[in-house]
């Protein structure tokens, strides 16, 4: 398609922080896989939009996309909030990818008039509120650092979810500790997050934990999300603009200091 393709420029990252074993034919360099390549998804939806490619979709991805493309054209409103019937506030005591549609390609970044209202100077990781299952999240961290979403047990009752909502199918996680935990199932819940509602997968895991969740590098990379613990909030594109979700220090603060007690195991 030539110049019609807006190409991505050069990979910024020093050659030492990026994997030699990945390939990417969209950057034409090594770093990630073809198929992971968020600057990808995003032109290639971007082509759709302006009806390139339909001739690779099936019947009922055309009628879909066409539905969108009209809404968004009406001006079509971004999914509004859904109800909390309840607030969770503190516990006691290698996933599948799913695709989501990038509609917005402007860079993300940061400024230095978003650190304004931080309690610097600071190490604190980035713990957020989210609305999950129609309920009020709090102490969620947002954990790169994490190949999978996961649910605490105590949580999941809290959520009051019934058992059969649970798929029992195990496995196994290894904590800091080097400890191998099996988990006790997995269950998808809509999370919302500023406009985005989004089936979520989250392994259930029955112990101890100063969170009630962790949204790891799946949730991240499905939202096309960039979290920032040094400004404490992460943002994501929507088709109405990027969006913030600002993290809360003290929250995060009284999730160390339990944890540095001794009585949880944080995966």
């Amino acid at each position: 398609m030539g110049q019609q393709v807006k190409w991505p420029p050069k990979m910024k990252a020093p050659d030492s922080f990026r994997n030699p074993g990945l390939w990417c034919d969209f950057h034409r360099d090594h770093g990630h896989k073809t198929e992971d390549c968020i600057a990808l998804r995003i032109e290639v939806n971007e082509l759709f939009q302006k009806g390139h490619l339909r001739e690779f979709l099936s019947e009922k991805a055309k009628a879909h996309l066409s539905k969108e493309t009209a809404g968004k054209s009406k001006g079509a409103a971004p999914a509004s909030p859904p109800r909390q019937d309840r607030v969770i506030h503190v516990i006691s005591g290698g996933s599948e990818v799913s695709r989501r549609l990038l509609l917005c390609t402007d860079e993300i970044s940061f400024t230095a008039k978003e650190q304004e209202k931080i309690l610097a100077p600071h190490h604190d990781a980035l713990v957020i509120s989210l609305t999950v299952a129609n309920c009020l999240v709090k102490r969620i961290l947002v954990d790169n650092g994490s190949s999978t979403n996961i649910i605490f047990q105590t949580a999941y009752q809290d959520l009051g979810l019934e058992e059969s909502t649970l798929t029992r199918k195990v496995t196994l996680l290894i904590v800091f500790s080097g400890e191998v935990k099996q988990t006790a199932g997995e269950v998808i819940l809509p999370v919302y997050a500023e406009w985005v509602n989004m089936s979520t997968k989250f392994l259930v895991v029955d112990c101890q934990a100063a969170y009630n969740m962790i949204l790891g590098r799946p949730w991240i990379h499905d939202m096309g999300a960039v979290p920032s613990t040094l400004h404490q909030m992460v943002k994501f594109p929507t088709p109405w603009g990027f969006r913030i979700t600002r993290g809360d220090q003290e929250n995060y603060r009284s999730c160390y200091q339990t944890t540095l007690k001794g009585k949880t195991k944080v995966l």
